[in-house]
């Protein structure tokens, strides 16, 4: 348990002083929110102010850049470090490791969440219930898990390239054809079809659904969960037949 407590102080330290966490994980998103909802003034969507609609997304986004993107790639590029063979001859396991990481990662979701929803609601004063606000935060660390399988898949790759594109293009296409951007129903209805049942707009939904005061869907959660297995065998199946 020391080593683990230990190696999720070491990597909080590197991950918070890391600029591509720091640009794309928080000030980007931000960066779009602000332009959006300077554009979309007064709107709304499925009967959620556009403003807290689009909070919601942003921090959908930003969870999805950090879970796939700078999860993914670093786990894979210290897989490719010899100092990471040093490391195991230490009181860490593998399987300690991965678990710090994971851990970290949550951590680090968890402040992307509290700085998104202090920030923002500081600065237009939404009219939302504490409750609401903890459903979401949770609804919303808890899905980022699904995304983080995703990362882990990704850094199965053996070239960093080829790890890199292929998150990128992963994150755009959950983030746009996800409706995580712009709103789904302003999309063809072909690419509503498609969008519906991408993980990335079933996690954004939950949060919506919140909102409205709906509650989230068994559906939904059904769905996310077979994301969920589907991604994290696959993940260990590569893992297991690299290894070999």
């Amino acid at each position: 348990m020391k080593s683990i407590v230990v190696t999720v102080g070491m990597e909080l330290q590197r991950m918070i002083k890391d600029r591509y966490f720091l640009c794309f994980s928080l000030l980007m998103p931000f960066i779009f929110y602000i332009l959006f909802t300077y554009i979309n003034r007064g709107a709304a969507v499925d009967g959620i102010e556009f403003d807290y609609y689009f909070l919601i997304s942003m921090t959908c986004y930003s969870l999805v850049v950090t879970s796939v993107q700078t999860f993914g790639i670093q786990i894979m590029y210290d897989r490719m470090q010899t100092w990471m063979d040093y490391l195991f001859t230490h009181p860490l396991t593998p399987s300690q490791y991965f678990i710090s990481r994971i851990i970290t990662q949550l951590l680090l979701n968890t402040l992307i969440v509290s700085l998104f929803f202090l920030v923002v609601n500081a600065w237009k004063q939404f009219d939302r219930p504490l409750e609401e606000w903890i459903m979401t935060s949770l609804w919303l660390l808890a899905g980022s898990i699904l995304f983080l399988t995703i990362g882990i898949l990704i850094a199965q790759s053996r070239k960093v390239e080829t790890a890199s594109v292929t998150a990128n293009i992963v994150v755009l296409g959950l983030a746009i054809l996800g409706g995580l951007w712009m709103p789904l129903q302003t999309f063809p209805n072909w690419v509503q079809m498609i969008g519906e049942w991408l993980p990335s707009y079933l996690f954004a939904r939950g949060a919506w659904t919140i909102a409205s005061g709906e509650g989230i869907e068994i559906f939904n959660i059904i769905i996310l969960t077979c994301y969920f297995l589907v991604l994290f065998i696959g993940a260990m199946i590569l893992q297991y037949r690299q290894r070999s």
